[in-house]
């Protein structure tokens, strides 16, 4: 039996009483690879990339977990979350994610070297991707579940320099780059060329997932199965799933800013606990955060003023030691000075304070223009923030020069209206909370 025979027998076994799974694993091309390619098994939400050797040396009950563990990449849809994160750090989040899922409420078997730690059960990849880029201790755990049986990763399928990883980062004495492979990886979508997806084509492989997600779960349905894992649930906890946004800025911020630790500031994050870990290092430029707010009555005060007091916080975290605001409906509004935009020096002692000013129609446009076309002194621009409630446009050929994120306060159809940048979802409801 070849190995390729051997993944198709535990596939079809995962029939009985997995249905939904098996379905999905069908929508997955099975690919042949070499050891210096990937060590395990990976998904880019296309295919499952498989090194025969690996294959060969593991049980069928082995082999059953890491596929089903594969699909629940694709299910979660992590090939296309990991924005600007390193990718092995991601690797690790997502593998606790998925594998305290499939081991306490599928009681699915692993093999050696997979990651497990129940207290990241039933919490997102980004929640665990935030405790770890911020606690040596936690990801040491991590190193040592791997062991020195996985090389440093050659020729990995996620490479972390030009893909949004930072070459050099480190968490501690921890250089990232230098981390192992995962048992079971999950690859960012490229194209047949090996470029980055453009916007429109990572919308079509989402769309891909999310169709073959409800066809398995509509196959599973019409079996009837019984089975202890129930594909319905996950899709629900999928689409029910809650992610902090001030955890989700904060991490996109912090990753598009520092990448080198320094014991000159504690991390006040864990000071509470009373543990000291380093805090990231300040640009010796400092740093600066560009912010627009949608002023067409998407946001109120009182939600203004908790962003403000939390950009604030993230900023001076991050090092950043300016903030610059403008409001825009249809178009930026000036304030009473005459200026377009409301500059906080927190360097020297300001405090971010968001009143908007305008109202009426949306178009997102106009603070890119102003941004990119009559501002001056943006060298030291780190990231662009833009908070609305996600109704309007914009068009593609406005993108800044820096990473840009859409805090949103609503899901309705938000990503088919943005052609780029990362979004973040804000539950307005638990802005008080």
């Amino acid at each position: 039996m070849t190995e390729l025979d051997k993944i198709i027998k535990a596939r079809a076994k995962l029939m009985k009483g997995h249905v939904g799974m098996a379905s999905m694993l069908l929508h997955l091309n099975l690919v042949e690879v070499e050891a210096s390619k990937c060590e395990t098994l990976a998904t880019d939400g296309r295919n499952i990339f498989y090194n025969p050797s690996f294959v060969a040396e593991i049980s069928e009950q082995e082999l059953k977990g890491v596929l089903v563990h594969e699909a629940l990449h694709c299910v979660y849809e992590h090939m296309l979350r990991r924005a600007t994160r390193h990718p092995k750090v991601w690797n690790i989040a997502c593998d606790y994610a998925i594998n305290t899922y499939l081991v306490y409420d599928l009681r699915m078997e692993l093999p050696e070297g997979g990651l497990m730690n129940r207290k990241y059960h039933r919490l997102t990849a980004e929640q665990i991707y935030r405790d770890l880029i911020n606690d040596e201790e936690a990801l040491k755990d991590a190193l040592d579940q791997m062991g020195e049986g996985q090389g440093e990763g050659e020729g990995s399928g996620t490479p972390t320099e030009g893909e949004g990883g930072k070459s050099g980062q480190k968490v501690g004495d921890i250089d990232l780059d230098s981390i192992p492979n995962t048992v079971g990886e999950v690859w960012d979508a490229k194209s047949e060329s090996g470029k980055p997806l453009t916007a429109t084509e990572l919308s079509e492989l989402r769309t891909e997932i999310q169709r073959a997600v409800s066809m398995s779960d509509k196959l599973q349905k019409a079996m009837g199965t019984t089975g202890s894992y129930s594909f319905s649930n996950s899709i629900k906890e999928l689409k029910d799933a809650k992610i902090n946004w001030r955890d989700e800025l904060c991490d996109l911020l912090e990753s598009t800013v520092a990448n080198v630790n320094t014991w000159s500031r504690l991390n006040k994050r864990h000071s509470w606990r009373g543990v000291c870990l380093p805090s990231k290092a300040r640009s010796p430029y400092g740093g600066e955060l560009v912010m627009a707010v949608d002023t067409s009555g998407s946001v109120s005060q009182s939600e203004l003023n908790i962003y403000a007091t939390e950009v604030q916080a993230m900023a001076e975290d991050c090092g950043l030691e300016r903030v610059r605001v403008c409001y825009c409906d249809t178009t930026v509004r000036k304030n009473r000075d005459g200026e377009w935009w409301d500059v906080f020096d927190l360097d020297q002692g300001d405090e971010v304070k968001l009143i908007a000013r305008g109202g009426g129609g949306t178009d997102f446009t106009p603070p890119f223009n102003l941004y990119n076309d009559y501002t001056d002194d943006l060298e030291n621009v780190k990231a662009f923030i833009y908070f609305t409630d996600g109704w309007g446009r914009v068009k593609a050929e406005v993108e800044p020069d820096v990473p840009v994120i859409w805090c949103v306060t609503d899901k309705s159809r938000y990503s088919e209206r943005l052609p780029f940048g990362e979004v973040i979802y804000v539950d307005t409801s638990s802005l008080y909370s």
